[in-house]
């Protein structure tokens, strides 16, 4: 029976119940009395006559209250269904079993007598005995709940944006949830040279960003992130979380670990120069695999481990290398006895990372160039993805590789992050072979001058989304001057004499060191909205020919981003 010949029916049976209620309430034990007619007289009936009628009497008001009951409970179930929606009948009526019990959104359960008759009027529970199909609907533990949507606001930073708007979708216990939250990027990029080699330039959309992310139970959460990065898109983020305890989680699938804190902690977008620091390359990014992490004294102390494989971002392995992700976070000065003091925001750790790795530097089947998420470092690029120390293409990682990454950092209305990277590896071309080892570093220093603070950090979370004291929305009447920020980013990297001698870089191609100064201003009309003006310089110790046939030693960019988090 379709449900709304269901419904139908229901209703039609309750109109009929309620009828026949409201009669047998009307109607009397006696005919009535003509009028002028005499009455007979009462002493006429005998003991045995009211006995009778006071037997007929009662069997007919527990009648009543028989249909009574039953009434109620079919109103309580077509309640139900208009309430929980859905297919299939109401619990207790026609629906699986017809057990009564109410399954999640379908009316109120039956009391404890009508349970002990089995179901609804007795009718036996069908699921007792296996009967189970196509025509009995749901399981009578089926889970269906009716969720509720509204846009919400991270003000700690949580998500995968580090805060920001988001659409959230749960049931009433939040038992489960799907947000999604958006990230877009526009730039305008421009160079003191022409012809540039790189899809950075003039105006484009350097990354848009889409991250889907919840819980099935309080137990399991789950994030899928994508990117659209110039022109090529990417699936950054697939992995599934069981949170073991309030201490230790375990994350299993494709995301962001240690080491490199200025990758894993924050968004490019959000950090206070336009983009990361030339470290980013080094980071190891988004591997596949398993990663526990937690904390300890009262939040004091944050961890990081996991195995993973080495080919980071992607889903597959080269030749199933296996590598250890690790790192360690101190915020010391946590708790009611340092709130809002200038050290809360005080801290600093260490990332790692050792593992075998066998591949091939130049992999010509996979395409990394210019995605955002170079992987195997065939070269070493600048932050707009120039190339100023290439590998030749018959060189191998053939060996140990291993990366140590210690940071220090101090976020409030002053902030300053500073981290550098050891990344060592074995490297052979078939003839000669040598370890490879490369150092950089970066030094980030902001300033809000309308008041405002970052973040005060999570230990493994650094800049968030700037909320302004007074921000500028006109459609809501409000002029003040938003969130305005100052900032700048001193980076080295040092690529060694080393390769190039041992003839696995190309010396026509290749300078041994790169020095990047960035520096400009943010403004925050609102929490979902950032402009960025940026000037940024690049310098190598060596020229090489970046453009045509010319060698140059440094290039200037004049950068502008505009941002929505929401």
């Amino acid at each position: 029976m379709g449900r709304a010949n269901f419904c139908r029916f229901v209703a039609a049976l309750g109109l009929a119940l309620a009828s026949a209620v409201q009669a047998i309430g009307q109607t009397p034990t006696t005919p009535p009395i003509p009028s002028g007619a005499v009455p007979p007289s009462a002493g006429l009936a005998t003991d045995a006559d009211i006995l009778s009628e006071l037997r007929q009497l009662r069997a007919e008001v527990a009648e009543a209250r028989q249909l009574k009951a039953q009434v109620e409970i079919l109103q309580r179930q077509l309640q139900g269904i208009s309430v929980g929606g859905g297919g299939g009948a109401p619990a207790g009526v026609a629906g699986p079993g017809g057990d009564g019990r109410n399954w999640g959104g379908f009316g109120s359960p039956l009391t404890a007598a009508e349970e002990g008759r089995g179901g609804f009027n007795g009718l036996p529970n069908r699921y007792q005995s296996g009967a189970f199909g196509p025509d009995t609907g749901e399981p009578p533990d089926a889970d269906r709940y009716p969720l509720k949507g509204r846009y919400k606001f991270h003000h700690d930073a949580t998500g995968p944006n580090g805060g920001g708007g988001y659409f959230s979708f749960s049931t009433d216990d939040d038992e489960f949830s799907l947000n999604v939250t958006s990230q877009l990027t526009l730039d305008g990029t421009f160079f003191d040279r022409a012809n540039m080699p790189t899809n950075e330039q003039n105006f484009n959309s350097p990354f848009t960003r889409m991250y889907f992310y919840g819980n099935i139970t309080k137990d399991w959460s789950y994030q899928v992130g994508t990117q659209a990065f110039l022109g090529t898109y990417n699936l950054l983020d697939m992995f599934v979380a069981w949170h073991i305890n309030k201490y230790v989680n375990m994350r299993v699938g494709k995301g962001l670990t240690p080491p490199l804190y200025e990758y894993y902690a924050f968004s490019p977008a959000l950090e206070p120069v336009i983009t990361n620091s030339p470290l980013f390359q080094l980071a190891a990014k988004r591997p596949f695999g398993v990663m526990f992490n937690g904390t300890l004294f009262d939040n004091r102390m944050q961890w990081w481990s996991g195995v993973t494989n080495s080919a980071t971002s992607l889903y597959g392995d080269l030749n199933r290398n296996v590598e250890y992700n690790g790192a360690v976070d101190f915020t010391p000065f946590r708790g009611d006895a340092w709130k809002d003091s200038h050290f809360e925001g005080l801290g600093g750790g260490v990332g790692f990372s050792a593992g075998d790795n066998h591949y091939k530097l130049d992999q010509t089947s996979i395409a990394f160039t210019n995605n955002g998420e170079a992987t195997t470092n065939p070269s070493f690029v600048t932050v707009v993805g120039l190339p100023w120390y290439v590998y030749n293409q018959n060189v191998w990682a053939d060996g140990m590789r291993s990366r140590v990454a210690p940071h220090v950092y101090w976020f409030g209305r002053f902030s300053v992050l500073a981290e550098m990277m050891n990344f060592s590896r074995e490297l052979t071309d078939g003839v000669n072979r040598g370890r490879s080892t490369q150092w950089a570093y970066y030094v980030n220093a902001s300033y809000y001058l309308t008041g405002e603070r970052d973040f005060m950090g999570s230990g493994f979370q650094g800049y968030a989304v700037t909320e302004p004291l007074r921000p500028f929305i006109p459609s809501r009447g409000q002029y003040g001057p938003g969130a305005w920020q100052i900032a700048a980013q001193w980076s080295e990297f040092n690529a060694g004499r080393g390769d190039i001698d041992r003839g696995f870089a190309d010396p026509t191609r290749s300078t041994e060191r790169m020095d990047s100064f960035m520096t400009g201003m943010n403004w925050w009309p609102n929490k979902y909205t950032r402009v960025s003006f940026d000037y940024v310089w690049t310098w190598f110790n060596n020229p090489i020919p970046l453009v045509g046939p010319g060698y140059v030693d440094q290039y200037n960019t004049f950068w502008m981003r505009f941002a929505m988090f929401f």
